[in-house]
C-alpha cells in the first residue's frame, strides 16, 4: 500500500502543475443579496475553462449568462461589473463571423420549478491567463451576470438580453 502514495502524490502534482483541474466555486447572489445559485469552473489548461452552473429562484424560460469585465456586483443593478468580457474586442454572439466575446456563452435553461442547470466548456478564457488565453482571475477579476432574458447570440453589443437579475464576482 505504501508504495502507491509517492505515484498517487505524483499524479496530483502533475495534473497541479499542468493547469488543468483546480476548480473555485462561487455563489450567486440577486439583487437583494440573496444567494440564487453557484457557479463552479474549473481549469481545463490550454482547452479553457468548465462552467457548471446552478440557479433557483428564477422565472421559467431561458435566461442569459455571461463574463463581464470587472469583479464587481453592486446591487441592485450589477451595473458595477462593466460589459462583457471581451479583451480580444469580438462582435457579440455566438453565431457572429467576427465573434463571439471571451465572455459569451450559452443560454441556461429555467424549468417551471425556478431551477436550472447548465454544464458548458468556454475555450476562449482561462482562469490565470495561460496558453494564451484571456484570465478570468486578472488583477481586478471578472463577474459571471445572470440576465432576465434569452441572449438572441447576434445583438451588439450585448444580445438584447435585459436587466442583471444575478451576479457572481471571481477572484
Amino acid at each position: 500500500m505504501k508504495y502507491f502514495a509517492p505515484i498517487a502524490l505524483f499524479s496530483l502534482v502533475t495534473v497541479a502543475c499542468s493547469g488543468g483541474g483546480v476548480e473555485k466555486d462561487y455563489d450567486i447572489k440577486s439583487a437583494s443579496g440573496g444567494v440564487i445559485g453557484e457557479v463552479e469552473l474549473t481549469s481545463l489548461g490550454e482547452k479553457g475553462v468548465e462552467v457548471e452552473i446552478s440557479l433557483a429562484g428564477l422565472s421559467a424560460g431561458s435566461h442569459a449568462m455571461h463574463f463581464h469585465e470587472f469583479g464587481k456586483c453592486d446591487a441592485p443593478d450589477f451595473k458595477s461589473a462593466g460589459g462583457h468580457y471581451n479583451p480580444t474586442n469580438a462582435a457579440h454572439g455566438m453565431k457572429m463571423e467576427d465573434g463571439p466575446h471571451a465572455g459569451d456563452m450559452m443560454n441556461i435553461m429555467i424549468g417551471e420549478d425556478g431551477t436550472g442547470e447548465l454544464e458548458i466548456v468556454n475555450d476562449r478564457v482561462s482562469l490565470s491567463g495561460d496558453y494564451g488565453l484571456p484570465a478570468l482571475f486578472d488583477a481586478d477579476g471578472t463577474a459571471l451576470i445572470i440576465h432576465e432574458k434569452a441572449d438572441d447570440y447576434k445583438s451588439q453589443p450585448s444580445g438584447a438580453a435585459g436587466a442583471r437579475i444575478g451576479c457572481a464576482v471571481i477572484k
